[in-house]
């Protein structure tokens, strides 16, 4: 008995349009004005999905057009640190253009989701997984335009709560190099 195994990712780029006024990066703005972002009229979304060629697909009530991308790196990480991902695009003038209207993949954000389907391409149940990412940059080839991305979550910014180690938190300090925090 065999199985195939089908996915279908859906790539939901929110960029804002570099001005004179705009942040350089969105990798160091507060939650507030990232979740603020969406409201203002320099914003651009961009949907795609990649596995139904030449067929628009409706998806959380939004309309996702085909486009030829694949993903590379990390896309659930329970480590909580800093793990990169990039989505590669064949090289043509509507990435170039997506690219540079988010100042090089610098202020955008990614909801990236993948969703299983049966064998008949029919979504199956509660096999969504949604990861967010922020744009750190892009990269050009002759053949591809790499988007790269971080999490959206960095526990390794100093905005991540800080806690101390204290016999509160771990018990009595250990004679080796094991904690367990609990």
């Amino acid at each position: 008995m065999s199985y195939t195994i089908s996915i279908v990712q859906y790539f939901e780029l929110t960029t804002l349009k570099a001005t004179a006024t705009s942040p350089k990066s969105l990798s160091n703005l507060n939650k507030e004005f990232s979740s603020n972002l969406s409201s203002t009229n320099n914003v651009t979304i961009h949907r795609y999905q990649n596995f139904f060629v030449n067929e628009a697909k409706s998806f959380e009530g939004n309309t996702y057009n085909f486009a030829p991308f694949r993903s590379e790196g990390t896309v659930n990480n329970l480590g909580g640190d800093n793990s990169l991902f990039s989505v590669l695009f064949p090289f043509n003038e509507i990435v170039i253009k997506l690219v540079e209207e988010g100042n090089q993949n610098r202020l955008s954000r990614l909801k990236f989701t993948t969703q299983w389907l049966n064998s008949n391409y029919i979504p199956l149940s509660g096999k969504v997984y949604s990861e967010y990412y922020v744009g750190i940059g892009a990269a050009f080839s002759d053949t591809t335009v790499e988007l790269r991305f971080r999490n959206a979550m960095d526990s390794v910014s100093s905005r991540f709560p800080v806690r101390s180690i204290s016999r509160s938190l771990v018990g009595l300090l250990p004679l080796n190099s094991t904690i367990s925090l609990q």
